[in-house]
């Protein structure tokens, strides 16, 4: 009976010290990670700072206000997840938190005063997916995209028209002309979080089509068209854009 006891105790002994190792093996702990994170941190500040300068006056324009605001988010989201590695979340968990803030930072301004500090946080999050194992585009499930893939846009052109094309997303920017009508976009797989050669091949329209940035670290992946059409009126156009 006693052996019996023995053994049942020194089972479940067993069981308790090998489940609190595995959970301990999936906790994550970096000096890296605490330095990104730290990095991030200091840019939200300052995005805080100058952003909220931004719309001391009274007529401050709809998009500062959202940058002042979105700011604000990025900041406390950054002390929250500076909390879980205090706590010693696990990995999963910390996947999950920066693809949240990696959310945030992809609704930043592409242009303004304050563009350079959002693409050194948009850059310093992908880094922190990466350390983490979330494949840098906040994916949280530590699965990169293909390093394949393509997409199909349409729309009208007037006269030169820029498709900032960044993970699953493409923005149209109607750099001179008549803003683009009829927009719409597909994508196969998102564009990875890695350097790959992008093409764009045009499958209808009269003007001219050409990458003009492909995508790479110091612009946190983002591929760059250029669509020109000299010919006055607009016109609609068919794109496929691979990448390998």
């Amino acid at each position: 009976m006693k052996k019996s006891i023995l053994f049942v105790l020194c089972s479940t002994l067993l069981f308790v010290f090998s489940a609190a190792a595995q959970d301990d093996a999936n906790r994550y702990s970096s000096g890296r990670l605490d330095n990104l994170v730290n990095q991030l941190k200091g840019t939200a500040v300052d995005l805080v700072d100058r952003t909220s300068e931004d719309i001391k006056g009274r007529n401050a324009a709809r998009s500062d206000i959202e940058a002042a605001f979105l700011a604000q988010q990025l900041d406390a989201s950054v002390g929250f997840f500076q909390e879980f590695i205090r706590d010693g979340r696990r990995a999963a968990e910390l996947r999950d938190a920066a693809a949240i803030i990696s959310d945030l930072t992809r609704r930043a301004p592409t242009s303004g005063l304050n563009s350079n500090l959002w693409r050194d946080a948009q850059r310093t999050v992908s880094d922190i997916s990466r350390e983490i194992g979330g494949g840098g585009n906040g994916g949280g499930g530590g699965n990169n995209p293909p390093s394949s893939g393509r997409a199909v846009w349409r729309g009208t052109v007037d006269k030169e028209v820029h498709l900032v094309i960044q993970n699953r997303n493409i923005e149209t920017r109607t750099i001179s002309g008549a803003p683009s009508g009829n927009v719409n976009f597909s994508f196969t797989s998102s564009l990875p979080t890695r350097n790959v050669t992008v093409e764009a091949i045009k499958k209808s329209g009269r003007g001219q089509v050409r990458v003009i940035e492909q995508p790479n670290r110091d612009n946190d992946y983002t591929a760059l068209i250029q669509i020109l059409d000299d010919d006055g009126g607009a016109r609609e156009y068919q794109l496929e854009i691979v990448w390998r």
